[in-house]
C-alpha cells in the first residue's frame, strides 16, 4: 500500500488506542509515521492498558524504518514554550511540546494526531488547525473507518477544540503579551 499522508502521531494516547483496536500495524503501513523521541520513551512506560496488556515496543518497528523519529533540543522546546501563556502552558506535556515545537518550526508538512484539547487548542491558536486530524479521521481515509467509543478520538472533539483556539486566537488569548501591548 502507498504512503497515503504524512501523520505526526504526537502522544502516547493514540499509540496506545490504535494498539487497543489492533490497528497499529494498519496504520503503520497506510501512513508515515513520525513520532517525537518522548512520545517513544513514554510508549515504553505507558503502554499497558485495559485492552492491551503487552508492553509496547517502539524499537522495532523504528529500526526496521517502518516509522521515523524526531527531536528538537533543549532550546527550541525553551524557545516554543515561551510563546505561550499559563492557560496553554500548564496543559502541554513534553511529548506534545516537542511535536508542536517541530511542527512550527520545519518545513515538512505533517498532520497532527492527539487525544489531548490543548494539542488542537494550540494548532487552532497558531492559525495551523488544518494540521491536526483525528483518530476517527485517520481510520477513515485508510479503509479502517468505524465509531469511536472514545470521545477524545473523535472528529467532534478535533474540531470543538481547534475552534476554541482560534477563538482565542481572536481574543489574544493563549499567548504571552508582548511589552507595550
Amino acid at each position: 500500500m502507498n504512503k497515503k499522508f504524512k501523520l505526526l502521531l504526537l502522544d502516547t494516547g493514540i499509540v496506545i488506542g490504535l494498539h487497543d483496536l489492533k490497528l497499529w500495524d494498519q496504520v503503520v503501513e497506510a501512513c508515515e509515521i513520525i513520532l517525537p523521541e518522548t512520545v517513544v520513551e513514554e510508549a515504553k512506560f505507558c503502554g499497558k492498558s485495559a485492552e492491551y496488556q503487552e508492553d509496547i515496543d517502539l524499537a522495532p518497528a523504528i529500526n526496521a524504518g517502518r516509522i521515523k523519529t524526531i527531536s528538537v533540543d533543549t532550546n527550541g522546546l525553551e524557545a516554543f514554550r515561551l510563546q505561550f501563556d499559563p492557560t496553554y502552558l500548564e496543559r502541554l506535556d513534553p511529548g506534545e511540546t516537542e511535536a508542536l515545537a517541530y511542527l512550527t518550526t520545519h518545513a515538512e508538512t505533517c498532520l497532527v494526531c492527539s487525544a489531548d484539547a490543548i494539542v488542537f487548542k494550540v494548532l487552532g491558536r497558531l492559525h495551523r488547525g488544518e494540521q491536526g486530524i483525528s483518530l476517527e479521521a485517520i481510520l477513515s481515509r485508510i479503509g479502517f473507518g468505524r465509531k469511536l467509543e472514545e470521545w477524545r478520538f473523535t472528529e467532534a472533539f478535533r474540531q470543538r477544540y481547534t475552534k476554541e483556539g482560534q477563538t482565542d486566537m481572536l481574543t489574544g488569548r493563549g499567548l504571552k503579551k508582548k511589552p507595550g501591548r
